[in-house]
């Protein structure tokens, strides 16, 4: 496995992309994606933004915007859909004069990706992309993995070949907050066995040391496979900031699916 891929944004490619979805690279890092400028303003604004709240399922972790995560019922469900493109634009607000990441990265995605890639539909309703996120300093994002399935329709009519994720950085601190990659997928039968009793996440200590340890740098960009097990270490001083994106692969001649 090549543990890290860099790259910059027109450089990604369609077997970039597969080959984290197949699992012969760990990550995909882009410095530089978003200009310092861009981040700089922004940040000034997310920050201390009013909208920002906890996210229902752990209040110690707060968001801009509305996480497919969240979606517990279909009263939440409904609510998600209804606020997804008023989010979208919220998140332009934000940058603007400047174009936003999540858009830019959609058309990246888009462009590289042979089937092309757009906007999770989920019986005829869109989803929402581009969640602001805030680990404040203290907090641990313990190691876990992510799952589409775990908040879609009981139906059973959407499911993923695989999913990946893409974070955005606006804000790291000095001291901790690196990405903790174990490069282990350990299905999801498999993970709720080690969870045990666990509302959500692992213990570092069922895992030994990760594969690789990564601290991103303001107006970065890292893809990776989030049905791998991966942490967060906390802050010690400032809050971690990022804009966080999915993609969901449902086969190499598929378009791709994005939400957050």
């Amino acid at each position: 496995m090549q543990i890290l891929t860099r790259k910059t944004a027109r450089q990604i490619s369609h077997e970039d992309i597969l080959g984290l979805v197949e699992g012969t690279a760990l990550a995909i890092h882009v410095p530089g994606f978003v200009p310092e400028d861009v981040v700089a303003a922004a940040r000034e604004k997310v920050i201390d933004h009013p909208e920002k709240g906890g996210l229902s399922q752990d209040t110690s972790f707060q968001r801009i915007g509305f996480a497919y995560s969240e979606i517990s019922d279909e009263a939440s469900r409904d609510l998600y859909h209804a606020q997804a493109r008023d989010n979208i634009q919220r998140m332009r607000d934000l940058f603007a004069p400047y174009a936003s990441p999540s858009d830019t990265f959609r058309a990246v995605v888009d462009e590289a990706w042979n089937a092309g890639a757009s906007l999770l539909d989920i019986a005829g309703r869109k989803a929402f992309i581009g969640i602001c996120r805030f680990q404040d300093k203290g907090v641990d994002l313990n190691p876990h993995t992510d799952a589409l399935e775990r908040n879609l329709p009981a139906d059973g009519t959407h499911r993923l070949a695989a999913q990946l994720s893409a974070n955005i950085y606006l804000n790291i601190p000095r001291q901790g907050g690196e990405l903790e990659l174990w490069g282990t997928e350990p299905g999801e039968d498999a993970y709720n066995e080690l969870k045990g009793e666990r509302v959500w996440g692992l213990e570092r200590d069922q895992l030994g040391p990760p594969k690789e340890v990564i601290k991103p740098e303001p107006g970065d960009l890292l893809l990776l496979n989030p049905r791998q097990i991966h942490a967060v270490r906390p802050s010690s001083d400032e809050p971690r900031v990022t804009l966080g994106h999915f993609l969901g692969f449902y086969g190499p001649d598929r378009p791709l699916a994005l939400w957050s």
